[in-house]
């Protein structure tokens, strides 16, 4: 009862905070020059060089995805920055005919059909680095929407150390990724970064007495040193099919992408049982629901409890723009939110006056969002024998997160509040994403 009334407590203190925080849109000079740029090249039917414009544009605001919409008299080109749709520019319709015509060229679609959903890929090279796009089309009551994902090699792994672990979950990750066998789940909805994290732990992993094999629809980024293989369901070949013809290649590590039934789990868990490390991802919104997820997809409790070693739970924040970056006073309700946090972490006895936050201005810098960048916030669960005869137990949620939290458990809203009292981020945008 005392834990249901301090949750409640805790979201009315959130309600309060977001509704005074000030809402802030992205605006830069840069998003005119790249309209100046595309419309430019349109009008001279250079159409693959409008299509390199708009790119490179969304490289250079570090987008992930650049979106079309289309509405009855115009189309939106919308990039994706820190995780937030921002409008850029319109297009005509006439306009827009030729970005489609080259964009479907370019990714193999066929150019006569526009009525159901496509999906392809191609790639470009930018100031000598190869760029991977992902192109989805769909069908909708004014003509084609159009999804472009930006996979740049150079961002597929990152520094271990820049993951943004504290001390006590990075202890947690090195423990986890040095057995030699065992599960790692990465858990968290889509654009949650774990994809980044799956591949700077196999970075981490790489090394040439290790045999490291991936299983992924499709294949993201090209990792050197590793063999990555696709899934081709349309040849018959599932995830369980082609993961038991990896396990013939004798891999000492095993990073399926995602773990979507039954079958493929219990593949991935017996390998974990037979000398495997295997890593993999699946969505679900914490740490302690991956457990019950994954014994909703009926694999014995006794199974989980043996394979299972670590469950990583993880979102993404923006990160505070360091150029515009200032402290604040904080309010009575931040300041009550940031006690209530302080005493689940034990550090109640620190005042809180001594917790800094901070505030931002905006910039050209962060296209004055205040915002610049992402790091990430995680819940990490790391089974110990109490932990799996609870599992054993077919005990609850609730009992998992009790017994976890005796451990060096920190939830994801702590490790959030932690990264905004360090100033990396502010109160509001963890709020905002968890």
């Amino acid at each position: 009862m005392v834990v249901q009334n301090l949750h409640k407590s805790e979201e009315k203190l959130k309600e309060k905070i977001l509704e005074k925080e000030e809402k802030k849109s992205y605006s830069s000079e840069r998003f005119t020059k790249i309209e100046e740029k595309v419309k430019d090249s349109l009008s001279r039917q250079a159409t693959d060089e409008a299509l390199k414009d708009i790119t490179l544009g969304a490289l250079v605001l570090w987008s992930s995805d650049v979106h079309y919409e289309c509405y009855e008299t115009y189309v939106v080109v919308r990039f994706r920055i820190d995780g937030v749709l921002v409008d850029i520019f319109r297009l005509k319709e006439r306009e827009y005919k030729l970005i489609v015509e080259r964009l479907k060229y370019s990714s193999n679609l066929k150019l006569n059909i526009s009525n159901i959903p496509q999906d392809g890929k191609y790639a470009l090279e930018i100031e000598e680095k190869k760029i991977d796009v992902r192109v989805s089309t769909l069908p909708i009551a004014y003509w084609e929407n159009i999804v472009c994902r930006i996979l740049d090699n150079s961002k597929a792994a990152i520094d271990f150390e820049q993951l943004w672990f504290f001390w006590t979950t990075k202890r947690i990750m090195e423990k986890a990724i040095s057995q030699k066998n065992g599960m790692i789940l990465v858990t968290g909805p889509t654009g949650s970064g774990k994809t980044t994290s799956l591949y700077t732990i196999l970075s981490k992993l790489n090394t040439r007495d290790k045999k490291i094999i991936t299983l992924e629809d499709p294949i993201e980024y090209q990792l050197d040193g590793v063999i990555q293989s696709e899934v081709n369901e349309k040849n018959g070949y599932d995830f369980k099919t082609w993961l038991k013809a990896l396990l013939r290649q004798d891999p000492d590590v095993i990073m399926v992408g995602e773990i979507r039934d039954k079958d493929t789990l219990e593949t991935a868990t017996s390998a974990s049982l037979t000398g495997h490390l295997v890593l993999s991802t699946l969505h679900t919104k914490s740490a302690a629901e991956t457990l019950d997820r994954i014994i909703n997809m009926w694999l014995k409790p006794y199974v989980l409890a043996s394979a299972l070693d670590t469950v990583i739970a993880q979102r993404l924040v923006r990160k505070i723009c360091p150029h515009c970056k200032q402290q604040k006073e904080k309010t009575p309700q931040e300041d009550q939110l940031v006690q209530s946090m302080m005493k689940e972490i034990w550090l109640e006895n620190l005042p809180s006056k001594f917790v800094k936050l901070y505030e931002w201005k905006g910039c050209p810098h962060c296209n004055n969002s205040w915002y610049k960048g992402r790091i990430g916030i995680y819940e990490i669960i790391s089974l110990n024998e109490n932990l799996r005869n609870i599992i054993r137990d077919w005990g609850t949620t609730e009992e998992i997160i009790q017994e976890a939290r005796r451990g060096d458990l920190i939830t994801m809203k702590e490790d959030g509040i932690l990264k905004a009292i360090k100033g990396y981020t502010t109160i509001e945008e963890i709020l905002r994403v968890i």
